[in-house]
């Protein structure tokens, strides 16, 4: 393919990749598996030879504990490695 793709994650989605049997209080379950996705994407994407990018889907005001805790994890990636985790965020 060669080109590059988007990977968007979404609350729901994020929850389901860490597994359903994860309690999400606090989107904490939805936080981990942004996060989780994320690293794979990063780890598995040099392998097809192509840029990814990842990205949060849109952000509802009642998600918000799901946003603050992918910028938390983008800032902690950043400092440990000079680049945001995720390419970039909906609000």
């Amino acid at each position: 393919i060669g080109r590059p793709v988007m990977i968007q994650f979404s609350e729901g989605g994020s929850a389901f990749f860490c597994g359903k049997a994860l309690p999400n209080d606090g989107k904490k379950a939805s936080i981990l598996g942004a996060c989780a996705g994320a690293h794979f994407v990063r780890n598995v994407a040099p392998a097809y030879g192509m840029p990814v990018f990842t990205h949060s889907d849109h952000c509802a005001k009642k998600l918000l504990p799901w946003f603050d805790g992918m910028l938390e994890a983008d800032d902690a990636y950043f400092k440990a490695n000079g680049e945001a985790l995720f390419s970039s965020h909906m609000l």
